[in-house]
């Protein structure tokens, strides 16, 4: 082995991990904010897809159409959906009778 070989070679002692250039940074906050966003969205789909179902059984339509309805309602309000959709449930549901909430089968 050389003397060039040997400096170039791999030592088995680690460095310090250099700290993360800002783009690292940024990537990584990037990353996180996705993270949260996404989690947000699987906490909040729920109600978005019971609203939905409500609707479409108001106004017999299909997903898509009661989904339109609630984005535009969001939009035209400047509320978030997911808002939207709980503000919905919660006054569907203060208008059925408290029996049918707790009996599937009532309003059969």
């Amino acid at each position: 082995m050389s003397l060039v070989d040997a400096q170039t070679e791999p030592t088995s002692c680690s460095a310090p991990a250099a700290p993360p250039a800002p783009d690292d940074v940024d990537a990584a906050a990037v990353l996180a904010e996705e993270n949260r966003q996404l989690r947000e969205a699987l906490r909040t789909r729920g109600v978005i897809e019971q609203a939905k179902g409500v609707l479409m059984a108001q106004r017999r339509c299909g997903p898509q159409e009661a989904f339109d309805v609630l984005v535009t309602l969001s939009q035209d309000t400047n509320v978030k959906l997911r808002d939207v959709a709980q503000a919905f449930l919660d006054e569907f549901l203060a208008t059925v009778p408290a029996h049918a909430q707790s009996d599937p089968t009532a309003a059969a």
